[in-house]
């Protein structure tokens, strides 16, 4: 029995994970028809992850995707903590130091039924 109790959260997770590579990817096209460019995707650093880094002219842009699509606008920004914004700042900063030209922002994305809404520098 433990087996197949281990698959079954096996499958869950997955599930999840897909859902979350699904979305980003849904994330990734309305950013570049923005005219925003891909740099890293799921890009980890000490601290933190971000789920999109993205160029935007002089800008790099840290985007927290929230992928939701049963919710309702708003369903995807509530679920962006305090803490999770720190660490995104936190992975942000230590992504800039290879570009100290060049400013950062960090944008959330959240995609609903209600359809995609871009929050820009939320920070």
């Amino acid at each position: 029995m433990i087996p197949f109790i281990k698959r079954k959260a096996h499958r869950q997770e997955d599930s999840v994970y897909r859902k979350g590579l699904r979305g980003e990817k849904m994330a990734e096209r309305f950013l570049k028809r923005q005219g925003l460019r891909l740099m890293e995707r799921r890009w980890r650093g000490a601290g933190g992850e971000a789920d999109l880094i993205m160029r935007d002219g002089d800008t790099v842009v840290f985007v927290e995707v929230k992928y939701r699509p049963e919710g309702r606008e708003g369903d995807g920004v509530s679920a962006v903590t305090d803490d999770k914004m720190k660490r995104l700042a936190r992975c942000a900063d230590i992504y800039m130091a290879r570009f100290p030209d060049l400013f950062a922002r960090i944008d959330i994305l959240e995609i609903t039924s209600d359809g995609p809404r871009h929050l820009k520098d939320v920070r």
